[in-house]
């Protein structure tokens, strides 16, 4: 009588490999507020000349219900634009989410734009910021960023 004895061995390693976040909605733009997801039902750009900055620039508009909820704005080009806001310039963003009557600028996180098509009128990026005003704070975290409609001034 034969006996054969299989032994496997997994590694238990997974704790180096992060998990990319997949959008719920890869055709419009996402975010989490306050853990709680956002889908917006409009999101539109404009690029224009923006001579504070010192170049071309975008400014981002998303709409849920007919209400504006983000204002992004950033460079018009692919990169990595940590999220502040003292000021507009070519290496930062300013990012805000708004209620009907408050807003909350940005103080940390960062704008990753990862698509910049501004013959085929396409932005595709993540985001994600700690915006507050003056008595409250909001997290939009797992924000992913969806424009196919930009205007041209």
């Amino acid at each position: 009588m034969a006996f054969i004895v299989l032994l496997a061995s997994c590694s238990n390693n997974d704790a180096t490999l992060l998990p990319v976040p997949t959008p719920v909605n890869p055709t419009q733009t996402t975010f989490k507020l306050d853990g709680v997801l956002i889908t917006a039902d409009v999101t539109n750009a404009t690029l224009y000349n923006n001579s504070v900055a010192g170049g071309q620039y975008i400014d981002v508009y998303a709409m849920k219900g007919g209400v504006q909820i983000l204002e992004l704005h950033m460079p018009a080009s692919v990169g990595n634009y940590p999220a502040q806001h003292a000021e507009l310039n070519m290496t930062t963003s300013w990012l805000t989410y708004q209620t009907a009557d408050t807003y909350f600028d940005s103080n940390s996180g960062t704008m990753n734009l990862t698509t910049c098509d501004l013959t085929n009128n396409k932005l595709v990026g993540t985001f994600n910021f700690v915006g507050s005003n003056a008595t409250t704070t909001k997290n939009i975290t797992e924000g992913h960023l969806v424009v196919n409609t930009i205007t041209h001034n």
